[in-house]
């Protein structure tokens, strides 16, 4: 169990960052509000710590299996993400995603069996409400009482209709569902103006070859 890493952040993105500890880089995944307050800060470079969650991702075959580890900036984060992807059907990723109420609102939901406060998580519906409120009711009420008022997720942008066609482009270039969610989802980042799904396209294509040439 790896529950802290301690080293130099050597890249961080929207949703990942890169920590080389005595030779050895790990790759650690991130709520994406934590992901981007220290990748608009001067964090890059320097030493960094983060509390972290050990787990084993299934892959797209029934044998293959991928080590992971998700980082918070705080242990107390940590312990509450550590409970709450207790819930069945709410997976590591769907969970972090999920994160954009502050942890204290999200807690004080489930301890008030506030399952409409919950269906308005992303990725979280009426079904999955009431589970986490059936499974978590009861063992969250010192997160409620949390002071820290700061989501750790941002609320999803809305892609803009084209966006789907490009998805699909991408998957007919034999790329991952995952993949060409979060090349998508950066080249709208960072290029808020695309208008078409061929702009997109180019976009993607730009930054991918400018990565290349510079590695």
């Amino acid at each position: 169990m790896i529950r802290r890493i301690r080293g130099k952040l050597s890249t961080i993105d929207e949703t990942r960052a890169l920590v080389d500890n005595n030779g050895i880089s790990y790759e650690v995944l991130l709520p994406s509000a934590l992901a981007e307050r220290l990748k608009d800060g001067p964090a890059v470079g320097e030493e960094i710590t983060f509390e972290t969650i050990y787990y084993i991702e299934a892959g797209d075959r029934k044998s293959s299996h991928y080590p992971r580890l998700v980082g918070f900036d705080d242990a107390f984060d940590r312990e509450f993400f550590s409970l709450y992807i207790q819930v069945p059907g709410l997976g590591v990723k769907k969970a972090l995603k999920s994160l954009v109420m502050p942890i204290r609102d999200i807690a004080t939901a489930i301890e008030t069996k506030d399952a409409a406060r919950l269906n308005r998580l992303p990725g979280v519906g009426a079904r999955l409400a009431e589970k986490i409120i059936a499974e978590l009711h009861g063992k969250t009420a010192k997160f409620a009482l949390s002071k820290k008022d700061e989501p750790l997720a941002k609320k999803p942008t809305p892609t803009p209709p084209f966006a789907d066609e490009a998805t699909e482009v991408l998957l007919q270039l034999q790329y991952k569902p995952n993949e060409a969610q979060q090349m998508i989802e950066k080249a709208l980042h960072d290029n808020p103006k695309i208008k078409s799904a061929e702009q997109l396209i180019s976009c993607i294509f730009q930054s991918r070859h400018l990565t290349e040439v510079d590695s």
